[in-house]
């Protein structure tokens, strides 16, 4: 793969595929699709219906969110889900917990 070299200007707002943003961070492609799918992970290009890509400074950025000194510190919570999105629970579950009274956690 031809790497493009980190003092080109445009390194960092590049576009690059998921298997290599997966390397660049650590991650495995899996991951990132979960994050995609549920939330909580870097922000991303939607190309097309298939394909997805990201940019290293997007990924940066994310990974200096969660930054910490000590382990004493607060996690940074997922984004919020967007409205129109697939809800955590399912139909059925979150007919029960309006039934008994209960809400989300």
């Amino acid at each position: 793969m031809n790497h493009p070299s980190p003092t080109d200007p445009d390194h960092l707002s590049r576009l690059i595929p998921e298997t290599e943003a997966a390397e660049f961070l650590g991650y495995t492609v899996r991951a990132l699709q979960n994050w995609r799918l549920r939330g909580g992970g870097p922000n991303f290009i939607k190309v097309s219906r298939r394909s997805v890509r990201y940019r290293r400074r997007d990924l940066i950025a994310w990974a200096d969110d969660r930054l910490c000194a000590n382990t004493s510190e607060k996690a940074v919570s997922p984004r919020p889900i967007r409205a129109g999105s697939r809800p955590l629970a399912g139909p059925r579950l979150q007919a029960q917990r309006a039934e008994s009274g209960r809400s989300a956690p």
